[in-house]
């Protein structure tokens, strides 16, 4: 967790405030001479602490490295509004398995409500998971969108992965495979109450088509994990980049 995302910029030495200062120097509790790690999206920059201040942090730059973590492909999570810490948990894990972003909706079996869904919450998760598990890119979580608009935004994808309980096709490695070329990629998972008929046939046209994960029916925080994994896994993301 000794990451911060930051604007260095071409300075030598950065002081850090407000929410940065105070993880540093009361969340891990660092100590003049400790060392971590910043970045900026475009470089991890090595820095050791030279002073903590009771409002601020200064850090001094040693080296920086190329940012080797993120995925070579877009990944977005369209996912329904789900209940209680069931959406925490989604957008954590699919921080952590390298989507681009999050994009929430409603949608006509929704069990939440759009205003139960606190993007500024979900934002400091995303943060949160980014720092752990060492990627140099924070997914912005958006605004949450209704249905029909959330059809209009996967038009700007290459590949729809619309996944439904109800489908009877199975073969997800095939539907991805022949897409290794589509470097931009929608993910949508349902709602606990499922899509509607309605609903379901309109996603049907906006991917293509539709996919099930299987004989058994996950809860939707579990496809999110399920899916996600297997996309970064078909498109070759587990490999160690050499």
């Amino acid at each position: 967790m000794k990451k911060l995302f930051v604007d260095v910029g071409n300075q030598k030495q950065v002081r850090l405030a407000e929410n940065d200062h105070e993880h540093i120097a009361y969340s891990l509790r660092l100590k003049p001479g400790d060392s971590l790690t910043l970045c900026d999206g475009r470089f991890d920059y090595a820095a050791k602490i030279i002073e903590i201040k009771k409002k601020e942090t200064l850090v001094e730059i040693e080296d920086m490295v190329a940012i080797d973590s993120e995925p070579e492909i877009e990944v977005t999570l369209f996912i329904a509004a789900l209940k209680s810490d069931k959406l925490d948990y989604a957008v954590q894990k699919a921080t952590e398995l390298g989507v681009k972003a999050v994009v929430p909706f409603v949608s006509q079996c929704c069990a939440a409500k759009a205003e139960s869904v606190r993007e500024e919450r979900l934002g400091k998760i995303a943060l949160e998971a980014a720092k752990q598990c060492g990627r140099g890119f924070v997914p912005p979580v958006y605004p949450v969108v209704q249905f029909n608009e959330m059809l209009d935004l996967l038009k700007a994808f290459e590949a729809r992965l619309f996944l439904y309980e109800a489908e009877e096709k199975t073969d997800l490695k095939s539907f991805l495979r022949g897409r290794k070329k589509e470097r931009k990629i929608a993910v949508i998972i349902g709602p606990e109450g499922g899509f509607s008929l309605k609903e379901a046939e309109k996603l049907r046209t906006a991917a293509g088509t539709g996919l099930t994960l299987g004989r058994r029916i996950l809860r939707a925080e579990t496809a999110v994990v399920a899916a996600v994994a297997a996309v970064m896994y078909e498109y070759g993301e587990w490999r160690v980049k050499r």
